[in-house]
């Protein structure tokens, strides 16, 4: 007797966007308090509607010899995925990443670091991430 094995096949598709941005003639005194990042890397998931899982980490950079002459590094991840900033006090500007596989409000998250950093000038690239595979 031979028996036959049906499995039934569920695919799963997952999106998620990834924001990548730079702000620019920022606050440098807030571009340069652990304190203040630290706090505002706290507070940023829960205004996101998202929590967080370890962190937020924070460390101070003293820079190198290259252009780069220091800042704040933060990272903060979160249960759909990450948050990261690396502060550029001397030249007065961030770069930070969001990435989530939950959807986001990318212009109110623009905003709160905006307004926070009162940066004045942004560079902002936005990437859809879509993944579809079988369970």
């Amino acid at each position: 007797m031979q028996s036959t094995f049906s499995k039934t096949e569920e695919k799963i598709m997952m999106k998620g966007t990834h924001l990548m941005f730079e702000c620019f003639e920022c606050d440098k005194k807030l571009l340069n308090d652990k304190k203040k990042i630290t706090s505002f890397l706290e507070a940023l998931p829960a205004k996101i509607n998202m929590r967080i899982l370890k962190g937020p980490i924070v460390v101070d950079y003293k820079g190198n010899d290259s252009w780069d002459k220091g800042g704040i590094t933060g990272f903060v991840l979160i249960n759909e995925s990450h948050i990261s900033i690396h502060t550029f006090v001397h030249e007065g500007f961030f770069s930070a990443d969001v990435y989530s596989c939950k959807h986001f409000e990318v212009e109110g998250i623009i905003l709160l670091f905006k307004e926070f950093f009162k940066s004045k000038r942004e560079k902002i690239q936005i990437v859809e991430r879509e993944l579809e595979f079988t369970k």
